[in-house]
C-alpha cells in the first residue's frame, strides 16, 4: 500500500501522489518529450539551474504511474531484435560481385 508521501521510480523518472492525481518528474529530455506529447497531462514545473528538470501532473493514480515508469524505463530493444541476424554473403554472391566489378573496370 502506498501512502501520500511515497515516491516511485529513480532519479531519471519518478512519481508521487498529489491529491487529486499524480506528479511525474523527469530529468531526461527523452522522457519529458514523451510526457509532453500526452494529452491527459500538463507541464506544471521546470528547472534548468540544477540540471534539466520537468514536472508533469496527471489526473491518474499511482498504479498508472508505476506502469508508465516501468514502460518508459524498460530496455528499449525492438521486439524482433532477437530474430535479426546479419546474413553472411554466400560464395555465389561473392563470385557474382567479383564478376560485375571486373566487368565494369575493363
Amino acid at each position: 500500500m502506498t501512502t501520500a508521501f511515497d515516491t516511485i521510480g529513480d532519479a531519471t523518472l519518478s512519481a508521487w501522489r498529489e491529491v487529486p492525481g499524480v506528479r511525474v518528474q523527469t530529468r531526461s529530455f527523452k522522457h519529458a518529450r514523451r510526457l509532453s506529447q500526452r494529452s491527459d497531462g500538463r507541464l506544471i514545473a521546470w528547472g534548468v539551474s540544477g540540471g534539466y528538470l520537468r514536472v508533469f501532473w496527471f489526473k491518474r493514480g499511482m498504479a498508472w504511474a508505476a506502469r508508465l515508469i516501468k514502460r518508459y524505463t524498460r530496455n528499449e530493444t525492438p521486439t524482433n531484435a532477437g530474430n535479426i541476424s546479419p546474413i553472411p554473403p554466400s560464395r555465389a554472391s561473392e563470385r557474382e560481385t567479383d564478376r560485375l566489378v571486373s566487368e565494369f573496370t575493363r
